[in-house]
């Protein structure tokens, strides 16, 4: 009944309902759950699924899934989770094995850092990292950062990232028994099968060791709506069948005064059809693509004493693309190239605390890139990039204030052709938070950073396409919040939290592909004004009979404009693929018989192209998903059982123009764990 009255109201209507809806709720008292845990670095106004007494000193924005959160919402894949925050918007093409990259607040997504397990995980080639890559499975905690976070101890490469996707695994833990075993199977609509492994083994009093795998298969064809002016027609996706094969090799050790290492191997073969877009009935899509990435890393860190830190990780990355396109029209009948890519990653970063309350750090990281492509064209460019961190903090009860700034410089080589000039830029950064009443949580935070990205590969050196003159595209970001957490009233809300944050964004020198006499060019034209809100409200309910209620929700609005040139058709028109508004509500409710959860996710019209027009609107859209799961718990060992019904609205929505979306579709899971 709710979801056909949610479906028929204006999503404007229906976004103002969900935020006047969690606001209130929000205002109800709240106490502390026995299950809430001590606070972390992560203390914020977090949007979580389960209470956390968060002192909501940080003084930029972070939103927060840790693995309760994940399992009371039942979702399955890393975009399901990240979807969930506010200010985000996901670009997916559909399908299982859809490409799926993640930008945050009108930015782009080569400004957000993707790290996993505090290593950033890159592709020189495209800027864009696919989270679809990434297995839900053994994630204890999620979170996206904006702008600096209070985490001063980190990598110079997170630090020089405008916003940072954070994937943290669990490290096993063993009590009695020195071996865990995980064992998962997922059965999806569209012939989608998903079995998991995991085995963790204790080799000592101090190293464990964990190894896991999965294998990721389905036809994907799902049935859609086709429609051309006054024809509509029932079609089914082709050439979108997937085959991923995912491993992952964990060490993990101390090596004594406190010091922690952990080593990590990670392995992804892929093999998936590309359906193309939906284009005047072409039903002849034969793309195929060959995916292979290899990366091994080491984590390091040591406290020397009560004042000094160390902090150490190093990365091999190797990826390789085998990308078909059957056509008639080149000499053998298809066009088939293949990339290679090598990273080489280095970062150290040490921390000095002369006093409780004050920090300095300093991290430099080092790293090569290399792309090979077996296209004439292609000049096999090397890159070669230094980073330099400077970060202070004071922090005290009621005030944090940070400092940073960041040094880049980066130069390229070539085999043939000429290499881009070198670059170098000063990024400072700074924020406040500041605690407005001494008894009650309200704080108000303000923050300034200045961060920029480095043309990828593709932008300089593509066939044709690319223009080695490119500038870096700068980004400024200015931010201005309250956040509160707390307990109002006694014996209804457990927990309840609130942030609204207003931020004004600048990115000049935009990069973009314009068209000249003959062919399509990557230039410096753009300069984009983003102005927005962030609303994050979330609640905690104790209910009779030991069951509890969860309710959060998220809203942003954005006003990003190109301001180019006063002159042309698109100035002041929203960029593309930017929603005015956009938020979701999730609801969990759990009891000892049964757990329930409800994810709505509403995303406003968009445009596809950058000039405003009737002909370029792609259409809102509301997603519904609902999840029953419950944990069978035996003697030695537990049984989880999880039945979705995701998209019940049943609707072909496009994220991505003529690329549509599933319809309703089901999933199950059965986890066995020893």
């Amino acid at each position: 009944m709710l979801k056909n009255i949610i479906i028929k109201v204006s999503l404007s209507g229906a976004l103002h309902l969900l935020l006047c809806t969690t606001f209130l709720f929000a205002q109800k008292p709240v106490k502390q759950q026995a299950e809430t845990t001590a606070a972390d670095t992560l203390s914020e106004a977090l949007i979580t699924t389960r209470a956390r007494p968060s002192s909501t000193n940080q003084s930029t924005p972070i939103q927060v899934l840790d693995y309760r959160g994940i399992e009371r919402l039942g979702v399955q894949e890393l975009y399901e989770a990240v979807r969930t925050f506010s200010g985000v918007n996901i670009k997916d093409y559909g399908g299982v094995g859809g490409v799926k990259t993640v930008s945050v607040r009108s930015l782009g997504s080569q400004h957000t850092a993707i790290c996993y397990d505090g290593i950033t995980v890159s592709n020189a080639q495209s800027g864009q990292v696919d989270i679809g890559r990434f297995s839900l499975e053994n994630v204890d905690q999620i979170s996206l950062s904006i702008g600096q976070a209070d985490d001063i101890f980190q990598s110079a490469r997170v630090s020089a990232s405008a916003s940072a996707l954070n994937i943290k695994t669990a490290a096993p833990v063993f009590t009695d028994i020195p071996v865990h075993v995980t064992a998962q199977m997922k059965i999806a609509s569209f012939g989608t099968y998903n079995p998991y492994l995991l085995y963790q083994q204790r080799l000592g009093p101090k190293w464990s060791l964990g190894v896991s795998g999965d294998w990721l298969t389905s036809r994907g064809n799902y049935p859609f709506t086709l429609r051309n002016g006054q024809e509509v027609s029932r079609e089914i996706r082709t050439n979108s069948d997937v085959s991923t094969l995912r491993g992952e090799l964990n060490i993990y050790g101390e090596t004594g005064h406190g010091g922690k290492i952990s080593v990590k191997g990670n392995y992804l073969y892929s093999e998936r059809g590309l359906p193309g877009s939906v284009v005047l009935y072409n039903r002849d899509a034969a793309e195929r693509l060959w995916d292979r990435n290899a990366f091994a890393s080491v984590h390091y860190e040591n406290p020397l004493g009560e004042k000094w830190s160390l902090l150490a990780n190093f990365k091999y990355n190797y990826a390789w693309n085998h990308y078909i396109a059957p056509d008639s029209r080149y000499p053998n009948g298809k066009e088939e190239n293949f990339y290679t890519q090598n990273e080489y990653y280095g970062s150290m970063a040490a921390q000095y605390s002369p006093l409780p309350y004050l920090r300095f750090s300093i991290a430099e990281d080092f790293f090569v890139n290399t792309l090979e492509a077996s296209f004439v064209e292609c000049p096999d460019p090397l890159r070669y990039t230094t980073l330099t961190a400077l970060a202070a903090q004071y922090h005290s009860q009621r005030l944090t204030a940070t400092a940073s700034v960041v040094g880049t410089y980066l130069t390229e080589k070539v085999r043939t052709g000429t290499a881009a000039p070198d670059k170098g830029r000063i990024s400072p950064a700074a924020s406040i938070s500041y605690k407005l009443l001494k008894k009650h949580n309200l704080r108000l935070r303000l923050s300034y950073k200045d961060a920029y990205r480095a043309p990828n590969f593709n932008d300089l050196y593509y066939s044709r396409v690319g223009n080695t003159g490119l500038k870096p595209e700068k980004a400024s970001q200015y931010n201005l919040g309250l956040t509160w957490n707390g307990v109002l009233w006694k014996d209804v809300v457990d927990y309840a939290a609130l942030s609204v944050d207003g931020y004004y964004n600048v990115v000049k020198d935009k990069i973009v592909a314009i068209p000249t006499m003959f062919i399509w060019k990557m230039m410096n034209m753009g300069r984009v004004n983003i102005a927005g809100t962030d609303i994050n409200v979330s609640a905690t309910f104790s209910l009779p009979h030991s069951m509890s209620l969860i309710l959060s929700g998220a809203y942003s609005w954005q006003y990003a404009v190109d301001v180019s040139d006063p002159q042309a058709k698109t100035y002041q028109h929203q960029i593309p693929y930017t929603p005015r508004h956009s938020g979701g509500v999730t609801l969990s409710w759990k009891s000892k018989w049964i757990s329930a959860s409800y994810i709505l996710t509403a995303v406003g019209e968009r445009y596809a192209l950058p000039q405003n027009v009737p002909s370029n609107i792609i259409e809102g859209y509301f997603d519904h998903s609902v999840s029953l799961h419950h944990t069978f718990e035996f003697k030695h060992c537990r049984v989880r059982i999880q039945a979705e019904g995701l998209n019940l609205s049943g609707v072909n929505y496009e994220v991505i123009r003529n690329y549509p979306m599933p319809g309703r579709n089901y999933r199950l899971t059965v986890k066995f764990i020893l």
